[in-house]
């Protein structure tokens, strides 16, 4: 990417043939707060489903939205917009993005060779971008799963100063939210 041109996020919610997806693993109380943490410091975010489309979420017509970044959705037609046009994960150009976040996969992401994500995810991991993967019900990362926390994992050189980027920012994200 060049330097004058805007960050771009890709968020890619899991969901089915259908369109549906999974009540606990993709919900707009999960997609807002990070969509808006990206549009809030310039970002483009894209949103993207396995068929494309509008993903029917569980909480869309919540009527009384008690978090900020909820009621703000509701009230941004831009963002709604987002939500009902995502892009289908074969549309996707993995290189027009800086960073990727998934929400709600389940299962083997990396396992089955026709996965359209799964390629999407490793050609951003090839080109040294990071991806994170906020998994459904069904993967099992630890014995236990990850509880409350967050797992992040790389490989290369550069891993352990952007892990440690990462945890900076997480760490004083859970201070200011306690605060």
């Amino acid at each position: 990417m060049e330097g004058n041109q805007p960050v771009r996020f890709l968020v890619i919610l899991s969901t089915d043939e259908s369109g549906d997806v999974s009540a606990s693993a993709v919900t707009l109380g999960r997609i807002a707060p990070p969509y808006y943490l990206f549009k809030d410091h310039g970002a483009e975010v894209v949103l993207a489903t396995l068929t494309g489309g509008y993903p029917r979420l569980p909480d869309f017509r919540e009527t009384e939205p008690h978090e900020k970044s909820l009621r703000r959705f509701f009230l941004d037609r831009a963002a709604r917009d987002d939500l009902a046009d995502t892009l289908a994960a074969d549309q996707i150009v993995a290189e027009d993005f800086d960073a990727a976040l998934c929400l709600g996969f389940s299962g083997a992401l990396w396992g089955n060779h026709n996965n359209s994500v799964a390629t999407i995810l490793t050609t951003l991991l090839e080109t040294g971008k990071p991806v994170a993967v906020i998994p459904g019900n069904a993967v099992e990362i630890t014995p236990h799963g990850a509880g409350d926390g967050l797992l992040i994992f790389g490989d290369s050189d550069n891993a352990p100063i952007t892990a440690a980027h990462a945890l900076l920012a997480i760490v004083n994200e859970r201070r200011n939210h306690v605060a």
